[in-house]
């Protein structure tokens, strides 16, 4: 799962956990053999408190008694998107439990952590997580119950702080914030409303190809930031809290280079939960607020970015000023 430089490296104690749950998905279940189909009135549903929302850490009640060995998919909440078919490029939000002692194996609403971007039938996921998910609609939280058979087999796993056996069954509650055709999903075309010769140029056509950004020859950085829309996109507000869809490209201003982007290596979504320090400050101050649609630019200084520190890795000075161009593709 790729992340941008513009990422808060957050250390916390679950840090790594829901990423690594993730990885080890998408590393493991090419190996699986094959399963029973989804139970879908099996007694391994976990009927956590309705209070449970899309867009919140979800709630994992292990029942009583012991697992019985098949998949349980039980819609918690059901969305009204797109269905999850074979190709589809999922986004998704989760949390998960171990059965055996209810053991929290950590979430990814969880600080520093990221949604999962899967595609549906190529083998990426957990095969729990291809049969319960396939066929389900976006904005639904699902639950799945999943035996050793269709998660990390009869060897289990191991990463980090987390340990699974190869008895263990692990209960998912998945939101499926959003359900695209492609990983190179764009936004809508639109008229470009920004014309500032003191400020970065972007281009206003969408496409596979990176936006066109020119820095102005001459012209020093704002000392502030500077967050306009380039195009305005006619989709509701991006709220606090939400996990956005984008795609984006960041520059440093002094070398006109690009450091990321999403849109190099074959154009990749990403997504991640905005405003709530998961990012620099400049994509927490600059993009909610924005409609979805839009493309926006962002200057973001030191101060909003990395600080006196930089990225040296990604050739981010601790003065840089950055420059990205968001487009926001969506917003849960």
């Amino acid at each position: 799962m790729r992340r941008p430089v513009a990422t808060r490296r957050t250390q916390t104690a679950l840090a790594g956990l829901a990423a690594g749950l993730v990885l080890l998905a998408g590393c493991s279940s090419s190996s699986k053999p094959a399963a029973p189909k989804p139970s879908a009135g099996s007694a391994a549903s976990s009927g956590a408190p309705a209070a449970d929302a899309i867009g919140t850490r979800p709630a994992i009640t292990v029942p009583a008694g012991q697992p019985d060995g098949k998949l349980g998919v039980k819609v918690k909440i059901q969305g009204d998107g797109p269905k999850v078919t074979d190709g589809s490029v999922l986004v998704l939000q989760f949390g998960a439990k171990l059965w055996r002692d209810g053991s929290d194996l950590g979430s990814s609403y969880d600080q520093g952590q990221h949604p999962a971007v899967q595609v549906e039938g190529q083998n990426q996921m957990l095969a729990g997580w291809e049969q319960g998910l396939k066929g389900q609609a976006a904005g639904s939280r699902v639950e799945l119950t999943v035996p050793p058979a269709l998660g990390f087999g009869a060897k289990g796993t191991t990463d980090g702080k987390i340990t699974i056996t190869g008895t263990d069954t692990i209960i998912f509650d998945i939101d499926i914030i959003g359900v695209y055709p492609s990983v190179q999903a764009d936004i809508p075309a639109g008229t470009g409303v920004l014309n500032d010769p003191t400020l970065p140029s972007v281009g206003t056509a969408v496409g596979k190809d990176d936006p066109k950004v020119t820095i102005p020859a001459g012209k020093q950085p704002p000392t502030a930031a500077v967050y306009k829309p380039v195009i305005v996109g006619k989709g509701a507000p991006v709220k606090k809290g939400q996990t956005l869809v984008v795609q984006y490209e960041g520059i440093v201003w002094r070398t006109g280079q690009i450091f990321d982007s999403s849109f190099s290596k074959g154009k990749s979504l990403f997504a991640t939960q905005i405003g709530v320090g998961d990012v620099v400050p400049g994509w927490d101050e600059g993009l909610v607020g924005q409609t979805v649609g839009s493309r926006v630019l962002l200057v973001v200084p030191p101060d909003k970015g990395y600080g006196a520190q930089g990225q040296p890795d990604a050739g981010i000075q601790g003065t840089d000023t950055m420059v990205f161009v968001v487009d926001i593709l969506d917003a849960r």
